[in-house]
């Protein structure tokens, strides 16, 4: 038989049927989520960084052409230690099948390096994202961060100290304008108020994550790296892109009384911001990785996205 090319509008249905049939009628613009194989954009020694991109899908390939997705570059939690950058695939599948390129990354832990790598990894990821986004069907201009626990707190500190010009790329290309909304999810942003914190963690100590962060020493006696590494520290009146925050009132790891803290320095210096107490909510888990969590922060990306 002579083959011949058709698109996916040209292509004759199959008329055909068999005993048993059941029949479903599908939107032909219906999308999924398909996983790219791990990239590695950096070196850290002899060990990778890499980037599990998640990208919509459709019912043909062909759909895909012309189509720019903003892109979701999202910070995995670990207490700054090496991740599994997957840990959250699921979850964000979610939101990618709404019409999003999302960009899971992976950074320095801390037992490899101290504080700053994590923050420079961060920002180097989303050099390499943002160069590769074209061909990724990505918009390198439409960028929101997202982050968890640790991760939430290198989301909101790359946006603070890009604004505030504290630990700029070599050669890098400024990509703040691109940033059109920051997500939060339970992050610490001031090392040295944490230390004093109702909390089932230590955070004062050189064993603790947050003194293992800081090179392995105790938060207070070195206030200057505390300080270094923490999120208020460069929130001031230069433009910043809007928060959301979300934390529960039950987080054992985290104080929620750290994203207090950040909601009320946003305000403050005139900031956009908007938070989401969780009732009952632990550290995670499903009090916060849930669909009418999630749902809240879809509303927000795309009003985001929209300019309102």
């Amino acid at each position: 038989m002579d083959t011949k090319s058709y698109t996916y509008e040209e292509f004759p249905a199959c008329e055909l049927t068999a005993p048993h049939q059941t029949e479903i009628e599908i939107d032909p613009h219906q999308r999924s989520v398909h996983a790219l194989p791990l990239q590695e954009y950096a070196r850290a020694g002899e060990r990778g960084l890499h980037i599990r991109f998640l990208q919509p899908s459709f019912v043909a390939e062909e759909m895909i052409e012309g189509q720019r997705f903003p892109i979701i570059l999202f910070i995995q939690g670990s207490g700054w230690r090496w991740q599994n950058v997957e840990s959250n695939i699921c979850s964000l599948g979610k939101i990618a099948v709404h019409g999003f390129l999302v960009a899971m990354i992976e950074y320095r832990g801390s037992e490899c390096e101290p504080f700053p790598a994590q923050l420079m990894d961060v920002k180097q990821a989303i050099q390499y994202v943002r160069a590769q986004a074209p061909g990724l069907h990505g918009d390198p201009d439409q960028l929101i961060l997202w982050g968890g626990s640790s991760g939430g707190h290198l989301a909101a500190l790359t946006a603070v100290s890009e604004a505030a010009g504290a630990f700029p790329l070599e050669n890098g290309e400024a990509f703040l304008p691109a940033i059109k909304g920051v997500i939060d999810f339970y992050g610490p942003v001031n090392l040295l108020s944490m230390a004093d914190q109702l909390s089932a963690k230590d955070h004062a100590g050189s064993d603790s994550i947050a003194g293992k962060l800081l090179g392995g020493v105790a938060v207070k006696e070195y206030p200057q790296k505390a300080r270094q590494a923490s999120v208020t520290t460069y929130i001031g009146k230069a433009a910043l892109s809007p928060f959301l925050i979300v934390h529960g009132d039950k987080d054992r790891n985290v104080p929620m009384a750290q994203s207090v803290e950040l909601v009320e320095a946003l305000l403050k210096a005139g900031h956009e911001v908007d938070w989401i107490k969780v009732k009952n909510a632990d550290h995670g888990g499903a009090g916060i990785w849930n669909d009418a969590i999630l749902s809240r922060c879809l509303d927000k990306i795309q009003c985001w996205l929209a300019g309102k």
